[in-house]
């Protein structure tokens, strides 16, 4: 799993990224359904400070956000399991 830089991607790149990820992602955010717009402006918020980060996962050939802090613990576990 690599980060990419969102900086790299053009808007409309980003834009079709995030919402591709929101709608695969399916997720329902309490009772009330939140549309499409504000999830999109929320995801792009926690992209551009740092909270989220975009990665490309080669062995499933997808892009996808995830949390910078789950990032970290992939790279401290793929340290930790080529060190052993």
């Amino acid at each position: 799993m690599i980060e990419i830089d969102s900086a790299l991607l053009s808007k409309m790149a980003l834009e079709n990224l995030i919402i591709e990820v929101i709608t695969r992602q399916a997720t329902e955010y309490g009772e009330f359904e939140i549309n499409l717009q504000i999830k999109k402006e929320q995801l792009l918020d926690k992209i551009k400070n740092g909270s989220a980060v975009i990665v490309y996962c080669a062995k499933e050939n997808i892009c996808d956000v995830i949390t910078a802090d789950d990032f970290i613990k992939f790279q401290k576990q793929l340290i930790k399991d080529h060190l052993e």
